[in-house]
């Protein structure tokens, strides 16, 4: 269901511990809902129950966990209550695998390792990092505490936290194991076993959810969204939300490597970032306004709904500042909003993701949306089953395995006009290649695709005329070694060629690689027969990753540009400005979002941004599929003038401060 989701959200964290006293003191329900009006904000979750296992509302059945500090009683309720009254929604938060209350006083539901001690912090360390499992009796009283509340509060939705996949072995997994054929001593099996726990869990919560209240929103979080969120679970869901501080440990990489996915999932969705300099429970601290800008504009850049974290002080008075910096930045979005509404995400590159999620954003993900980004191109990332036709050009990184039914599917793309860009080992019928060798290190272990120490094992490329085209015409190093593949039916556009040997005790020469030895190895990028589809034979993007050679994007973007004719959008501008093409179809218009923040490691936990450096006088190429009829930059309704015909557009844009939103009319 399109647009259930507000665009200017606040999550108000409200863990709380028991020696706290004062609890909602001064809260005032009017003061409450007026600051959060006055700061833009249209939904805001407030908490049921926190981590610490304390209750926030006056429960009739959980009495003994209701908070032995609580002077408002009926604080949730009158949190509620009085923010309907300015027409801002209210989902209800509650936490599911951490409960200090819960851990303490039924250790037994603890989450096991296989030795028997527990899965996290014991009880001797601060914090509330004992997880519990739900394949125990807790589920039962999981079961009666959400019922509680969605009959006696009037909430919009049901946020569930920290709900994961784990590695669980106490007495009841072990039971359940046993039972369903699963193997307690192998960990695949654990993991395979828990994943059904958790699934059944969803299915069971959201049922008993949507009987009691038909439709309500509810996400379960895990701090991620993936592969994993899509089946078999994917229906307990009412839409995603991604919980993404770039200073919180996810880093600005996440949030667009987490959201090209998750737009596919046939979902609304909605993304996180926090008020804090830090993370969540940073009290009294702010983010720099700039950056707060940049994180919230981007959400909209790649169609999402905003969602800025805060955590309420214990007197449950929210604050003034916080509050103000906030209105400034979603006092813009709902300037923004009308040309955000109702809108679908465009693209023309599917990138592959893995299936077999070992980190939140691998090391090709995070290239990948580096490198597309500095080039402009509009992506989604995707996984083996969805729908390729979408795509003009899809782009397999390294370690993704394409098994028999995907090689299938892709040369069937091929067939009906797609093209394909794969690396390293993502060879497929229609790469056009074979593997001819193997290098081997000192101890008989293949060198491919490893960053040896002192790029002990990097070969070397020359670029040509058609790949790294602007490149002086001489060796590069490429810092880990290459599949050692031929051409079969198609062309070498470059070659590889060997350093005068790898570095070992046995041979080396200087402070890191040998030079090149001018010889001839293997092909290194290689065009099949049709045309339609090139295969580098390097790790380019864990290569770009780690050392971040431009000379790799060089020789991606000239291999993009045989593939993929017609950019829909290309700029003058540098390589830091990002941007984001949604379109509008009930109203017949593209947005054009572009943005200019440079984030920069001026600390050591995390990248900050303090300052708006305006671009002036970008030229702007457009190659839609649709008439162009007008440009016209919003909300300050100011006309573009252009010159170009049909879908073709050239035009300066004068001043880039920040965030900028083009909307493009166009005719069927």
């Amino acid at each position: 269901m399109k647009d259930r989701l507000r665009f200017r959200q606040v999550h108000l964290d409200f863990h709380t511990g028991e020696q706290v006293t004062g609890i909602g003191a001064n809260f005032n329900p009017e003061e409450f809902a007026k600051t959060l009006k006055d700061a833009h904000v249209n939904s805001v979750t407030c908490f049921a129950r926190c981590h610490h296992g304390m209750i926030f509302y006056d429960s009739k059945i959980n009495k003994e966990r209701i908070h032995p500090h609580l002077v408002e009683k009926d604080l949730l309720k009158k949190q509620i209550e009085a923010c309907h009254k300015y027409d801002i929604k209210v989902p209800v938060y509650t936490t599911v695998q951490w409960d200090l209350y819960t851990a303490k006083k039924h250790p037994e539901w603890l989450v096991r390792t296989p030795e028997g001690s527990v899965d996290g912090n014991y009880f001797n360390k601060d914090g509330f990092y004992q997880r519990i499992c739900v394949n125990t009796p807790y589920m039962d009283f999981l079961k009666k505490h959400v019922t509680e509340l969605l009959t006696e509060l009037d909430c919009d939705g049901v946020f569930l936290d920290i709900v994961g996949d784990l590695d669980c072995s106490c007495v009841y997994c072990m039971e359940s194991m046993e039972k369903g054929g699963f193997n307690p001593l192998d960990e695949n099996d654990r993991r395979a076993h828990y994943r059904q726990v958790m699934t059944n869990f969803k299915k069971e919560m959201s049922r008993l959810i949507w009987s009691l209240k038909p439709g309500i929103l509810i996400f379960y979080n895990g701090g991620h969204v993936s592969y994993k969120d899509k089946l078999p679970s994917k229906d307990t869901y009412s839409h995603y939300e991604i919980e993404s501080l770039p200073s919180g440990g996810w880093g600005y990489m996440h949030f667009p490597v987490t959201c090209r996915y998750a737009r596919n999932l046939g979902k609304d969705y909605l993304a996180h970032t926090g008020k804090f300099h830090t993370s969540w429970g940073d009290f009294h601290s702010f983010k720099n306004i700039e950056a707060l800008e940049y994180e919230v504009f981007r959400m909209l850049a790649l169609n999402s709904r905003c969602l800025i974290g805060d955590q309420l002080e214990p007197d449950g008075a929210l604050s003034k500042p916080v509050y103000d910096l906030i209105g400034k930045v979603y006092a813009r979005v709902e300037q923004k909003e009308p040309w955000c509404k109702n809108a679908d995400h465009v693209a023309e590159i599917g990138v592959f993701v893995p299936t077999d999620e070992k980190t939140r954003v691998s090391a090709s993900q995070a290239a990948v949306e580096s490198l597309l980004d500095q080039l402009a191109y509009q992506f989604d990332f995707i996984d083996p089953y969805m729908d390729f036709s979408r795509y003009r050009l899809l782009i397999i990184p390294e370690r993704i395995t394409i098994d028999e039914q995907t090689d299938k599917k892709l040369c069937e793309y091929l067939k009906n006009g797609g093209k394909v860009l794969s690396v390293f080992d993502a060879i497929f019928s229609g790469s056009g290649v074979k593997v001819i060798k193997e290098t081997l290190d000192d101890y008989g272990q293949p060198v491919k695709g490893r960053f040896v120490a002192r790029n002990g094992a990097a070969d070397y490329v020359i670029p040509t005329d058609l790949i790294g085209k602007e490149l002086y015409k001489t060796e590069y190093v490429m810092y880990a070694k290459g599949m050692e593949t031929v051409a079969t039916g198609g062309k070498a556009l470059v070659k590889a060629y060997e350093p005068i040997f790898n570095r070992s005790y046995r041979h080396f020469s200087s402070h890191a690689q040998a030079p090149s030895s001018h010889i001839e190895a293997y092909d290194a990028v290689v065009i099949n027969k049709s045309k339609n589809a090139i295969y580098f034979s390097h790790p380019i993007f864990e290569i770009y990753n780690k050392k971040g050679p431009k000379w790799i994007k060089s020789m991606l973007h000239d291999a993009i540009k045989l593939l993929l004719k017609d950019n829909l959008i290309s700029h003058d501008g540098p390589s830091t400005l990002f941007t984001g093409m949604n379109v509008q179809k009930d109203k017949k218009r593209y947005i054009l979002h572009l943005l200019h923040y440079i984030p920069e490691r001026r600390c050591t936990d995390f990248d900050l941004i303090e300052d708006v450096i305006p671009l002036y006088r970008i030229k702007i190429n457009l190659n839609l599929p649709k008439t162009i009829k007008s440009i016209t930059v919003v909300p300050e309704n100011k006309p573009v003038k252009f010159t170009g015909k049909g879908g073709k557009a050239k035009f300066t844009l004068d001043k880039l401060e920040g965030h900028c939103m083009l909307c493009i009319e166009y005719e069927d």
